[in-house]
């Protein structure tokens, strides 16, 4: 038998488990998985997920009776299929690992999305089989009213067919005076965040901002400054508009969108030196970098614009904005050869302590606890051990390190 320790997993990648039956991941265990997989029916009869970890468990006695030594997991992930998802389940994989060391993998999954947790299973160890469960519907269930209305229920949809006429309709009852071109503009405006993908980056900035408010951080007045000057740039866009009511498209489209943006500017710069404070309180250094070149290129691309601005209303000419743009361009480069200055993956500091470390493979080495820059030496700790790595075979990676044998 060469596999002996098997580990049937079973993958919630939205985390339903823990938005609808509040069960917090990862869940190990034949007699935990019942329970979690109780609530969830109880919570959300319709869930696949609710069979998905029905059928792990069904997995599990089947190998447990043929004599392996087995265990059954669900990890669960984030609301949305992101980096973040992805992290938490590496996260939850390494400490199932740490407590049932298997051979291999079963994996049971319930569609493609839950598909894209191959790649870090196979990471670690192999993936001995793999099976998909499919739910027999009635054909009622198939029908197009059905459809429709399950289709609604997606948040992004949603947002798109209530969400632009609930924006025109408040419009028109909040400023019965505004023209129905700055209204269409608006919603054109929105479609194209949408099909773009800026939508998404507006999100998730909002949700980071909201999840990021607590009196416990040092950048908590930063977060509800930045709050409060998108509300004064909403406040200063609408007072130019009352006052270019009268004039064309062009004029209105121009005059609102001037404070907007500058209040907009003005936010992101708060918002990013509270990102700022948490990378210094969380240990997260590394995105220190990224944050330096973000605000930098939110301040010119804002002098672009300006300048864009001015030529068109006459108070410049174009030489005046090739110049700008052209000035712009090599501060773009003088910041990106700057910001290197901030780039803690050259070499190893004592910002790295408490990052995971993982060798070539993929598989968890342990968390840094010290970095001795006389010996050039790091020290992991793993299971209650520590050891000790010469820093020479570590490289920096996205939040974790990389060890290197030789």
């Amino acid at each position: 038998m060469p596999y002996k320790n098997l580990l049937v997993v079973c993958v919630d990648r939205d985390d339903d488990l823990g938005r609808k039956a509040k069960v917090v991941g990862p869940v190990i265990g034949r007699e935990e998985n019942v329970k979690a997989a109780t609530k969830l029916a109880l919570a959300d009869p319709k869930d696949s997920d609710v069979n998905c970890i029905f059928a792990a468990v069904r997995k599990y006695d089947e190998l447990k009776k043929k004599g392996y030594n087995v265990e059954v997991v669900t990890l669960t992930g984030h609301d949305k299929f992101s980096f973040e998802s992805d992290k938490k389940l590496n996260e939850q994989l390494d400490a199932v690992l740490e407590k049932f060391d298997a051979d291999g993998f079963v994996l049971v999954t319930d569609g493609a999305e839950d598909d894209q947790i191959l790649p870090i299973l196979q990471s670690r160890k192999k993936v001995i089989s793999k099976e998909t469960v499919i739910v027999k519907q009635a054909k009622e269930v198939e029908s197009t009213f059905y459809t429709i209305k399950e289709a609604l229920k997606d948040p992004f949809l949603a947002r798109i067919v209530f969400g632009i006429p609930g924006i025109i309709l408040l419009l028109m009852f909040a400023l019965p005076t505004i023209g129905l071109q700055l209204i269409m503009f608006i919603a054109g405006v929105y479609l194209l965040m949408k099909g773009f993908g800026i939508e998404e980056i507006l999100l998730d900035t909002a949700n980071q901002i909201i999840t990021s408010i607590s009196t416990q951080r040092t950048s908590f007045p930063f977060y509800i400054a930045t709050i409060l000057i998108l509300i004064f740039g909403l406040v200063s866009g609408y007072t130019a508009y009352i006052k270019v009511s009268e004039e064309s498209l062009a004029t209105q489209i121009i005059s609102v969108a001037h404070p907007i943006l500058f209040f907009i500017v003005i936010a992101a710069i708060s918002f990013y030196i509270g990102r700022t404070l948490d990378a210094f309180q969380f240990r997260k250094a590394f995105y220190l970098k990224n944050y330096f070149r973000s605000v930098v290129s939110i301040i010119l691309i804002w002098f672009i614009l300006d300048t864009a601005k001015l030529v068109f209303i006459g108070k410049a000419d174009l030489s005046i904005f090739l110049l700008t743009i052209l000035i712009c361009a090599a501060l773009f480069y003088i910041t990106f050869r700057f910001s290197r200055v901030f780039d803690v993956r050259l070499k190893p500091t004592k910002l790295w302590i408490g990052l995971q470390a993982y060798n070539e493979k993929g598989l968890a080495l342990g968390k840094i606890v010290d970095i001795n820059p006389a010996k050039k030496l790091m020290v992991l700790a793993y299971k209650g051990k520590n050891k000790k790595i010469n820093w020479k075979r570590a490289l920096f990676q996205e939040g974790y390190v990389k060890v290197f044998a030789k």
